[in-house]
Parts: C-alpha cells; structure tokens; sequence
C-alpha cells in the first residue's frame, strides 16, 4: 500500500508541509484521469491528509477504467470519502453531486501515442475539456477549476533567453506531436472561453517536464528509459546527441504547484511549472543518473534508435529556458533537484 511505502510517505510528508490543506475541509474535488502519473500522487495526497491529517476532503476520480483505479488506489476505492465516475469525456458526464474543485488531468502525454492513437490523443484535450467545463457551469459552489496543459504548447519560439507565459512560437498543424500539443492549446482557448462568457475560475498549469515514482519506466521517453537502465544496472542507452535541454520537476514540486494554482491562481491566467534550476541537457541526465549510484558502475554509451519504435523527438526550444516566476510569486518555489528526485523514484521502481 502507498502508505506504507517510504518514498511515497515521505513525499506525501513533504507535499503536505507547503499546502494549507485546511481550505479543502468538507469540499468535493474532482480529478479526471485519476490514477494517471500525476493525478495519482494528488489522490494519494488527499488520501493521507484524510487517513493520516484526519481532514476530511471527499475524493470524486474520474477514471475510464474501474480495475486500473481499484489497482492504484486499492483499500481506499470504498472509502466514504472516495466517490468515482467512469466516463471517457467522450459524452457528457452524469455526476448529481455537488462539486467544489476540478482537476482536469484526462490526457495521453507520452509521444509514444502521437503515431498510433492520435485522434485518442486529442479527444481529453478537446472534447473532454468541453464535457467538463459544460458540466462545471451546473455547479453552485465551484470555487476553481484547473487545467493541466503543457509547455509543449508555445510551439517554436525565437529571440528569446526565457519562455514566459506570454512567449508564442509556430506550431505546425500536420507534425505529428500537433494531436497533443494543438490539442492542448485548444484546451486552454476552451478554458478561457467559459472564463469570458461563463465566468467560470479556469486556471491553466503549463506541465514541462515532470517525473514520479508513479511513471510507467517502459514509456518510451528519455527519463524512463534512463531510469529503467538503472534499475536493470546497464548502462544508459543514449539514442541521440543529447544535447537538447529540459526543465525536470520531480513530483512533490509538481503537486505543490497544482494546489498553488488551484488556491492562489488568478482566473484565465496560465502558469508555468517547472524547475527553472534544473533545466539540464538529456546527456547531462544521464549522467546524473548514473553517477546516483557509484556502486554499480555504470557509463552512458550511445546507440542507434530503434527504427521500429513509435517515438517522435521534440526539438522545439532546446535553448530557451522555461521561467516559473510567475508560479513563484504565488508563493510556490521547488525544491527537490534532479540527483535526489531520480533516487527516490530509482529506489522505489526497483522494489517492484
């Protein structure tokens, strides 16, 4: 059980230092995809301030798939406080209680997908998001809506040092990676539209690149793999140069940031989240990574990618560094840097 586990507790500990958890007392909160990476671990979080804090915050997960949520969030599904509705925001949602907050995390992130499954790719983005935002303008008491977007969504962006909230690049509508990154920036225009007409508290979180214990290792992503080659003590694998650089978050910061916005953001407004500090290239990670654990004696070697494989690099704004200065004059700051984030999340996937 999560609970039980040191790294999950320990970051459950951490999350609940830096969120004033007692503004949720007695409310309901929605949270789409639920048992996916990050949507998760804030589950989790509400699970230990009501098992362990003794709050009393009412869970509703939105889930396509019951046995994939009993799995993750198995002991607490028949909980009192743990509603669920299974929907795929396809269709309108059928839900008669009263909902306070809503965390729209629904979404297939890993580029894994953007060539086999693309039109189920942008469908959470897009159809899922005017589902829920038409169901949000039912609710009496809805205090705050979050959306989670990606900073995939500036596109290619030129001249400039930091990618602020307010810096839009080119987006090409026919590259592949569009069916989630078009999506997206469709689900934030859907978001700022019921902000206009409805007044509905939208609020936008802009995702770079964010990891947890929680993430699938076998994901085709540069992270997992890394993280995976570890676990297996081989050396790390490079498929490229690997001198594209990233914004890496480790989860605790992530979730942080969620209910910073969430309580704090200003309505229509976007976000960055990210870990400014540790913006590093791909080939600086993996050696991070190895050097996590001397012991094992690991290098990085470089191979040929797997022309098989259904992955698409990224190449936009390999330079530009994300800035989260907005996100921090909320009163949010991260905190866990790329060496101890990756041992926690090494250490938890090889007991599995």
């Amino acid at each position: 059980m999560f609970l039980e586990d040191k790294i999950i507790r320990k970051d459950l500990e951490e999350i609940d230092e830096d969120i004033d958890w007692s503004q949720l007392e007695n409310k309901n909160i929605l949270i789409t995809g639920a048992y996916g990476m990050l949507a998760s671990y804030l589950v989790y979080e509400l699970i230990y301030q009501n098992e362990v804090k003794k709050n009393n915050i009412n869970i509703i997960a939105l889930v396509k798939n019951k046995e994939k949520l009993e799995k993750r969030f198995e002991g607490f599904v028949d909980k009192p406080y743990f509603k669920y509705i299974i929907s795929d925001l396809t269709e309108p949602i059928e839900y008669t209680g009263e909902v306070n907050y809503i965390i729209h995390a629904a979404s297939f992130a890993s580029a894994q997908y953007y060539s086999t499954i693309p039109v189920e790719v942008l469908e959470p983005n897009t159809i899922g998001t005017y589902h829920l935002l038409n169901f949000a303008k039912t609710q009496k008491n809805l205090e705050s809506i979050l959306y989670l977007s990606t900073g995939n969504i500036y596109g290619l962006v030129t001249g400039e040092k930091y990618l602020k909230e307010n810096n839009y690049g080119t987006l090409s509508t026919l590259d592949p990676h569009s069916c989630y990154e078009e999506s997206k920036r469709m689900g934030e225009t859907i978001c700022n539209a019921y902000y206009t007409e409805y007044n509905l508290p939208t609020k936008i979180a802009r995702i770079f690149h964010a990891y947890a214990p929680t993430m699938d290792i076998n994901d085709p992503r540069v992270f997992s793999s890394f993280t995976r080659d570890v676990i297996n003590n081989q050396d790390i694998q490079m498929k490229s140069e690997g001198l594209a650089k990233r914004s890496f978050c480790y989860i605790t910061d992530i979730i942080t940031g969620f209910m910073t916005i969430l309580l704090k953001g200003k309505p229509g407004e976007p976000y960055n989240l990210c870990n400014t500090d540790q913006f590093i290239s791909i080939i600086e990670l993996a050696q991070t990574m190895v050097n996590i654990f001397p012991e094992k004696n690991l290098k990085v070697i470089k191979v040929k990618r797997d022309k098989n494989e259904n992955y698409i690099e990224y190449h936009s704004n390999d330079e530009i560094i994300p800035c989260n200065q907005k996100l921090k004059d909320l009163g949010w700051s991260p905190k866990i840097n790329c060496h101890e984030g990756f041992k926690r999340v090494i250490i938890n996937n090889t007991k599995k």
